[in-house]
């Protein structure tokens, strides 16, 4: 009974979430084209791999009040580690 009542509590927690919680999704060319773009977002100097790049952009769309993001580009220039990329971002 008492995971019962967790589970209620918990859904009723989440369905009074803001949807802006919610992390921005990724998006072809094509799903994009039926989108509002609100700009470009950019990173740079990102330590780590193409995911720790790619999730720093994603946190900028979201940060932006984008709901989705499509990379235009991610790249290491060199033997360097770090990382720089961008993405257009929509509504």
């Amino acid at each position: 009974m008492k995971t019962r009542t967790t589970a209620v509590l918990a859904a009723a927690f989440l369905a009074t979430t803001s949807f802006a919680t919610f992390a921005a999704s990724p998006v072809s060319s094509e799903q994009a084209a039926g989108l509002n773009k609100l700009g470009t977002v950019s990173v740079s100097g990102v330590h780590g791999s193409f995911d720790d790049a790619k999730a720093q952009l994603q946190e900028k769309a979201q940060a932006q009040g984008a709901s989705h993001y499509r990379i235009i580009g991610v790249n290491n220039p060199g033997d360097s580690s770090r990382w720089m990329g961008s993405a257009e971002i929509y509504q």
